[in-house]
C-alpha cells in the first residue's frame, strides 16, 4: 500500500470515528488494527480536519462593510459528557445542562445571515455557563460593540439590545418571520452535527477530546453546507408580499 493510500485509510478511519463513534474493539474488528496504534493515528487524522477550522471559520471581513444591522444568529449547543470528577462531591454541578438533565458542554455557534457560512465557535463551556453569559464575558458581545452590528438570538440572550436581538411582539410580521426563520436555520446547522455519533449520544473521552471531535465535525458540516447540503434561504420574499 503507498503512502497516498495509508493517508486516505486513516482519514476514512477518523471520517467514521466521528460518524459513528466506535469502541476500540469496534474499530479494531472493522479495520484491523491494533488498539494502541489504532488510537493514536485516529486521533491523529480528527486533529488534522480539527486544523482546518483557521480557514474553514473565520470571521466575514464584509462584516466591517455590511449595511444591516444584523449580520449573525448565536446559539449555544449541548453535548452530553462522563461526569467529570469533583474533588468533594460525586457531581460537578457547573456541568449540569438542563437539555439533557446530565453533565454537558457547550459550544457558542454563530451562522453569518448573508452567507450562511458558520463564522464563530467559542468553546467549550461547562454546561452550567448559560448562552447569555458566554456571549457577554467570552467576546462575541464585544466583538459586535466593536462593529456596531446586532446579532440575532433566541429569548435567551434578552436583556442587550444594543447588541443581540431576540423574538418580542413589537416586530412586524415581516420581521417576526425573519427572525423566526435565521433561528431555525441554526438549528438546522445545530442538528448536522448531531448527525455525527460523537456529538450525538455520551461523549466516552476527555474535554479536551471533546473539543477535538466537535471542531472537526463543525469543519466538516462547512464542506457540506459549501457543497452538497446548503442551509435553507431565509430570505422569503414572496411570503412577506403575500402580506
Amino acid at each position: 500500500m503507498n503512502g497516498n493510500n495509508i493517508t486516505l485509510k486513516w482519514f476514512l478511519i477518523a471520517l467514521n470515528f466521528l460518524r459513528k463513534y466506535p469502541t476500540e474493539d469496534e474499530r479494531e474488528a472493522t479495520f484491523d488494527v491494533s488498539k494502541p496504534y489504532g488510537a493514536q493515528k485516529q486521533w491523529e487524522y480528527v486533529e488534522k480536519i480539527q486544523a482546518m477550522k483557521a480557514e474553514k471559520i473565520v470571521w466575514d471581513d464584509s462584516f466591517y462593510a455590511e449595511e444591516e444591522d444584523w449580520i449573525i444568529t448565536v446559539d449555544g449547543t449541548h453535548c452530553w459528557i462522563n461526569e467529570p470528577t469533583h474533588p468533594i462531591w460525586s457531581q460537578d454541578t457547573s456541568y449540569y445542562s438542563h437539555k439533557f438533565n446530565k453533565a454537558g458542554l457547550n459550544y457558542e455557534l454563530g451562522i453569518a445571515l448573508s452567507t450562511s457560512r458558520l463564522v464563530w465557535m467559542n468553546g467549550p463551556f461547562p454546561a452550567g455557563t448559560n448562552d447569555i453569559s458566554i456571549f457577554s464575558n467570552k467576546g462575541l458581545e464585544h466583538k459586535l460593540q466593536e462593529l456596531q452590528k446586532k446579532a440575532i438570538g433566541d429569548l435567551g440572550y434578552s436583556g442587550h439590545p444594543e447588541t443581540i436581538s431576540t423574538p418580542n411582539a413589537i416586530d412586524s410580521y415581516g420581521v417576526n418571520l425573519f427572525k423566526s426563520r435565521a433561528l431555525k436555520r441554526h438549528e438546522t446547522f445545530n442538528g448536522h452535527t448531531k448527525v455525527f455519533e460523537c456529538l450525538n449520544g455520551r461523549f466516552r473521552h476527555s474535554v479536551q477530546r471533546f473539543a477535538n471531535c466537535f471542531e472537526a465535525v463543525c469543519v466538516l458540516c462547512q464542506y457540506q453546507i459549501e457543497n452538497d447540503k446548503p442551509l435553507f434561504n431565509i430570505l422569503v420574499e414572496d411570503v412577506l408580499e403575500d402580506h
